[in-house]
């Protein structure tokens, strides 16, 4: 059985090549130079804040003075006084109870603190008092008033009527059951004499103390912090959390890959051949990239938080992957000029080999840390790949033919080919940075807007619901000849003189059998000295005929000859019951109609909604990202541009010609690697953020009722949507980030970031020219400059004596400055400096020349001795690396898995089963 096992003599692999190559640097902020532009902005955010002050203690006081307002529009408030501290307020009360007790109060002028001032107003008697008073008039006058709208509104409809006073009146005793319901509870508590809830019930914040909350504002307000921010820190104590000085250091460091050897690992399979048998193996490779929080063609993500990307087993790739992804990382536009982390913690030394010290030990925990994540990355993706041979996507494939020709069973191991891949890291230089703070740095970028067209929805015609009229009372007019013939005999009231059955009516009508007599009238007459006209009436018998008859006065008529009348009246026909039955239940069926296909298209329009919205989401999750290089100069043009405004005058910037800006850029870049700017986001602000949603009216409303939620009913303004197609969310969904569509995590961070701090590096040999520019008064003035500097007596000593001072002179932080411009000068100029290496080769042919920062490249791989070197002061145990700027200080091996699979021939102990 083969062991891994680690490599103690690395002699043999001396002059190995790297074959790749990873920059890395680390930035420290410097302390004691007082930046003049961020001074600036802590005065203006404290002169904000001081401005704020009067409308901050305003809201603790309350007028106590009527003010009233005729209509005349003259304003009087007499004894017109300054305001008083507010107290606990009376809540509204939507209960006529609480409303009268509050009035009560309110009349009373002070809140009640005991039960015995709580008596006056809750007492059984007051409370039976308002209920049979006040209560019950509120409600009979609602109830009253509400009976007369409905009958007002409904006269047409008497069933609708009744069913809504019915309503009304259920309403109206409901409210008056919880008013007696409100009375026994405040009974309740009165009886048991708690006063406390009783108060909680009627008044808001009934323990705020408006005077305490008053002065604690005031207080926390610094009177002294606009003079010097500096007086508000414990300079032994707070110091190191401040980082004013416009001027950093930047140590940079090479990270090299060398193959030293490859063994062959564990097994990964078993194959055993028969005698004269022949196996025919196909070991099929797959490779496939897992990126995190973005979508592959397969959809498969991986559930950590960084991003691993695993589509090749080499590790200076996938460290160059990981430093692309980092959001703690400085940025800038080009990946190989990725160099720096989030800031080392600030100094106040200007010590070189000190920020250089602490450079190396961030620097090593760093790059051991993500070599051996990445690395576990790797070993475990190949394991899981050599097993799913089911992977279609990038997939090589490799055939063995295995033939037994002895007359033994053979065995055969399948080990993986394993790779050892050494790791050097070399220190390659220094520079010193300016830093400077570029408020809202994204918001001049543009952001995508997504083009979608949602879906019409396919609605169905929606059927005509116009009620079928009951047809009107129709009216048919009858004619008969009625005779007057009853001789002498006085006649009075209702006299038939003729009776006729009454007319076929209408389909779907029936004549309408009115009660008592209805109008008849003379059409004509004739007989003997008859002349006028005689007052006739129609009414039905109890035979359903129609009686013609003479309505006589009061004394009736008395007319012994004949006459012979022309009678017409009119008979009301009306819709039968049938009839009616009939059209009520063809609009019903109409009404029906309508309403189903109203919901039907309600049902449709909300389905569509719905998927419009899926559609939206997934298509905004799966949009390609922009190029990283892209994204990052975009980012980078914006803080140059935003920098450049900030140190000219709005004139000069926005509407002077281009070549005032133009002077002002090539200055800059003549001292500053303008190409080589980092910026450092502050994505984790607190401060809220712009908000951009799915562009659908009324989303979350209208899609309630089609959202599943797993979390708590606590209402979070930051939710965001998801699909179980969609790709996951972007990161800051949840913190409510304003999102680029098409961008990456880095550009959603710099969009939301309140500001960014920006480090330019300043050119070799031009470090007294950058700082005589940062003194400037327009720029970051030289407050702070001329106070002591704090150091051990050697280090003070070596500034004395190479800047020429006398031995008893003080120190400044100026001069501890300019000390170290002239290191960090050594150092570059050192840097070009071809030398020999390596030192200890006796034979020249051995020897390459190089600068000590090209060296590795040159004469390769040489063994660290010693392990890790954090001061580059320390002792020198290797002779080989003597350099003091430039060494290799950091080394370790990493063994890595390839996709290569070799049969190896083994032998089992029949007896014990082991291997031999």
């Amino acid at each position: 059985m083969t062991n891994v096992k680690r490599i103690t003599d690395l002699v043999d692999y001396q002059s190995v090549l790297p074959y790749a190559s990873e920059l890395f640097g680390v930035h420290q902020s410097l302390i004691g130079w007082k930046s003049k532009r961020v001074l600036d902005k802590l005065q203006m955010g404290i002169k904000l804040e001081k401005s704020g002050l009067l409308p901050r203690l305003q809201r603790y006081l309350a007028n106590r003075t009527p003010i009233d307002i005729n209509a005349d529009c003259y304003v009087t408030a007499p004894n017109l006084v300054p305001a008083g501290f507010a107290g606990p307020t009376l809540k509204e009360q939507d209960s006529i109870l609480l409303r009268t007790i509050s009035n009560n109060l309110r009349e009373y002028g002070a809140m009640p603190k005991s039960v015995e001032e709580w008596k006056k107003f809750v007492n059984e008697d007051e409370l039976r008092g308002i209920l049979n008073n006040q209560v019950i008039e509120y409600y009979s006058e609602t109830s009253i008033n509400q009976c007369k709208v409905i009958i007002r509104t409904n006269a047409n409809n008497p069933e609708l009527t009744n069913r809504l006073r019915e309503q009304s009146k259920a309403d109206i005793r409901l409210a008056l059951e919880n008013e007696t319901e409100i009375a026994g509870v405040l009974q309740e508590l009165f009886i048991n004499e708690r006063a406390d809830g009783l108060t909680r019930i009627f008044y808001t914040n009934p323990d705020f103390d408006a005077k305490k909350a008053f002065y604690d504002v005031l207080e926390k307000t610094a009177p002294d912090l606009a003079a010097d921010p500096y007086l508000s820190f414990d300079p032994k104590k707070d110091v190191k959390d401040v980082s004013l000085s416009p001027l950093g250091i930047v140590h940079l460091y090479r990270q090299y890959f060398f193959e030293l050897d490859s063994f062959l690992g564990t097994p990964t399979g078993h194959v055993w051949l028969s005698p004269g048998s022949t196996v025919e193996l196909i070991e099929v490779s797959t490779r496939k990239t897992t990126v995190e929080k973005t979508v592959e063609t397969s959809l498969e993500t991986t559930k950590k938080m960084e991003t691993s990307t695993t589509d090749q087993d080499e590790i200076s790739q996938a460290v160059k992957e990981d430093n692309k992804e980092d959001l703690k990382l400085g940025v800038t536009s080009t990946v190989n000029q990725s160099w720096g982390t989030g800031s080392a913690s600030a100094t106040a030394s200007l010590n070189m080999d000190k920020t250089q010290q602490v450079a190396r030990e961030t620097v090593h925990k760093k790059m051991r840390q993500q070599s051996e994540k990445l690395s576990s990355e790797i070993r475990e993706n190949y394991k899981s790949t050599f097993k799913t041979i089911t992977e279609v996507t990038d997939t090589s494939s490799k055939r063995y033919v295995l033939t037994n020709t002895t007359e033994k069973l053979v065995n055969y191991e399948l080990r993986r080919k394993m790779r050892q891949v050494g790791v050097q890291v070399q220190d390659v230089g220094t520079y010193l940075c300016w830093e400077a703070y570029v408020d809202e740095p994204g918001e001049g970028l543009g952001l995508a807007n997504l083009i979608h067209i949602a879906q019409p929805s396919n609605l169905l015609p929606v059927p005509d619901q116009t009620e079928i009229p009951v047809p009107a009372d129709q009216f048919i007019p009858l004619k008969t000849n009625a005779v007057w013939n009853f001789g002498d005999k006085r006649k009075t009231g209702f006299v038939t003189v003729a009776v006729m059955d009454p007319p076929a009516p209408p389909e779907g009508f029936e004549i309408v059998k009115e009660a008592g007599v209805f109008q008849a009238a003379q059409l004509s007459a004739s007989g003997e000295d008859f002349t006028g006209v005689w007052a006739f009436g129609a009414r039905f018998n109890g035979s359903g005929q129609i009686e013609i008859g003479v309505i006589t006065g009061s004394g009736g008529i008395e007319w012994d000859k004949r006459i012979d009348f022309a009678v017409g009246t009119v008979v009301k026909c009306t819709a039968s019951a049938a009839k009616r039955a009939e059209i009520t239940a063809a609009n019903t069926a109409k009404k029906l109609k309508g309403e189903a296909a109203t919901a039907e298209n309600n049902r449709i329009t909300k389905e569509t909604f719905v998927k419009s919205a899926k559609e939206r989401v997934e298509l905004a999750r799966g949009i390609t990202k922009r190029n990283y290089e892209e994204l990052r100069e975009e980012e980078r043009i914006a803080v140059y541009r935003k920098l450049i405004s900030s140190l000219m005058t709005g004139f000069q910037y926005y509407s002077a010609s281009d070549s005032s800006r133009h002077v002002l850029s090539e200055l800059l870049l003549s001292i500053f690697d303008i190409d080589k700017m980092l910026y450092f986001v502050a994505p984790e602000w607190w401060k809220p953020r712009a908000y951009q949603h799915l562009n659908l009216p009324d989303l979350q409303s209208q899609l309630a009722d089609s959202i599943v939620t797993w979390s708590d009913s606590t209402v979070r303004q930051d939710n965001y949507l998801i699909t179980e197609k969609s790709a996951p969310a972007p990161m800051g969904s949840s913190l409510g980030w304003l999102l680029q569509l098409d961008g990456d995590n880095l550009r959603n961070a710099f969009l939301n970031a309140p500001w960014v701090k920006a480090v330019i590096p300043i050119r070799p040999g031009k470090e007294q020219a950058a700082l005589n520019w940062l003194q400037n008064a327009d720029v970051e003035g030289s407050d702070g400059l001329d106070a002591s500097y704090a150091a051990t007596d050697d280090e003070l000593t070596a500034i004395r004596t190479r800047l020429g001072l006398d031995p008893a002179a003080d120190v400044t932080i100026r001069h501890a400055i300019d000390f170290l411009c002239l290191e960090v000068a050594d150092k570059n100029t050192e840097s070009n400096t071809v030398k020999t290496y390596p030192s200890t080769e006796i034979n020249d042919d051995n020897k390459v020349h190089s600068t000590p920062v090209e060296k590795v490249f040159e004469h390769g791989f040489y063994p660290l001795q010693g392990g890790f070197r954090a001061d580059p002061n320390s002792q020198n145990p290797d002779p080989n690396n003597t350099d003091r700027h430039f060494q290799i200080f950091d080394q370790w091996i990493e063994v890595l898995p390839t996709d290569q699979v070799v049969p190896v021939e083994v032998v089992y102990d029949p007896k014990t089963g082991r291997q031999l």
